[in-house]
């Protein structure tokens, strides 16, 4: 069997972090131990279903198949196309939406961005949610492929796999629930960041410009790092579940003689 992760105090995250960073920070961090804070999340229906799958978790044997494959060189290989995708839609020359591996790009600024009510912010919440439903899709794919990898390599990692599918399948409304709150969360450093530009520019009595927002050190300059920041932390903590499946693979070549 794969060795088990040794304890240690829990570390805040690095969407945990980022939010932080951003003045956006949800709430603090749960004090309750994972096993309590997992219960709180799997409501009884859930319960009963993931017992009943436990029950035949023993049964599973491994598969044989694809048991050459580099199991660690796909994820690397996939994570850097995810964070290739998000980087190069943070753009907004037009010509760049054909070879955008997003398929899209961020929004040009309008008269509504540095308006005083929330339609300014719709452009980069849509914008958000494509890549949360981009990130959605890939992780899940890959996850998949993972599993199917593992599945083939002992009767160990293939129970491991089953488990993880079990897991996902329980845990997943719950994620989706929490991560949609993100877009929300960013929408107050954007109107932070733009009342703070609005300020300097009736004290000045000099209005800015789009240019000068998009420059470097210009607050819509500054929201843009700051939402792909947001959105490479999230796609890390996405990607949790799947680098424990393979720290699990590793444990089990290092426990081969």
């Amino acid at each position: 069997m794969p060795k088990a992760a040794a304890h240690a105090p829990p570390t805040p995250s690095r969407l945990a972090h980022t939010l932080n960073a951003l003045g956006v920070a949800a709430s603090a961090a749960p004090r309750a131990g994972f096993a309590d804070k997992l219960a709180e999340l799997i409501d009884l229906s859930g319960a009963i279903a993931l017992s009943e799958s436990l029950r035949g978790l023993r049964r599973v044997k491994a598969t044989g198949e694809a048991a050459g494959d580099d199991a660690q060189a796909l994820f690397m290989a996939r994570r850097a196309d995810m964070i290739e995708a998000i980087s190069a839609s943070f753009t907004l020359d037009p010509e760049a939406m054909a070879s955008s591996p997003a398929g899209f790009i961020l929004p040009s600024p309008n008269a509504d961005t540095f308006g005083s009510d929330a339609a300014g912010y719709a452009p980069y919440q849509r914008f958000y949610a494509l890549h949360q439903s981009e990130i959605d899709h890939r992780v899940i794919s890959l996850r998949g492929e993972l599993r199917k990898l593992l599945a083939g390599r002992s009767e160990a990692l293939a129970q491991l796999a089953a488990l993880d599918t079990m897991m996902e399948g329980t845990l997943a409304v719950y994620s989706r629930r929490a991560l949609s709150a993100l877009p929300k969360l960013l929408a107050q450093h954007f109107f932070a960041l733009r009342s703070e530009q609005q300020n300097i520019d009736a004290d000045t009595e000099q209005p800015t410009t789009s240019e000068q927002w998009l420059a470097e050190g210009g607050w819509l300059w500054q929201f843009h790092t700051d939402m792909q920041s947001l959105l490479l932390a999230e796609l890390a903590l996405r990607l949790q579940p799947l680098q424990g499946l393979l720290e699990a693979l590793n444990s089990e070549h290092e426990d081969t003689p």
